[in-house]
């Protein structure tokens, strides 16, 4: 059996950290691609091309959902939802360990505030 070290809140305040602001915690370089447009414009959609640990991705996030252009259309581990998932993908890390992720990037935020 797996020990979880996180309580509930905690793991909902990680899954609460808005995919922008994990991705500025994270990642090594963003950039919004400023000339995407969604095939629905209705889903308020935005592609960014990140890099992470020297792994380069294409994300389009719509809310708390994301997805990787980078990886073919037909395999299951193109694209997920919320910041654990995220943190978890970018970074090829454990359930606790991308909730910890998530933690700081939150507390980043706030101190900044």
């Amino acid at each position: 059996m797996v020990h979880i070290p996180w309580t509930p809140s905690e793991i909902a305040r990680a899954r609460e950290v808005p995919l922008i602001q994990l991705l500025a915690h994270l990642c090594d370089f963003v950039k919004e691609d400023r000339e995407y447009t969604p095939l629905d414009a209705s889903r308020c959609s935005r592609r960014f091309q990140v890099n992470c640990r020297h792994r380069d991705f294409r994300l389009v996030l719509t809310g708390e959902k994301w997805v990787d252009e980078l990886v073919p259309r037909d395999s299951d581990h193109r694209g997920g939802g919320g910041a654990i998932d995220l943190a978890s993908y970018l970074t090829k890390s454990s359930f606790v360990q991308a909730v910890k992720l998530c933690l700081e990037a939150a507390e980043v935020a706030s101190e900044r505030r």
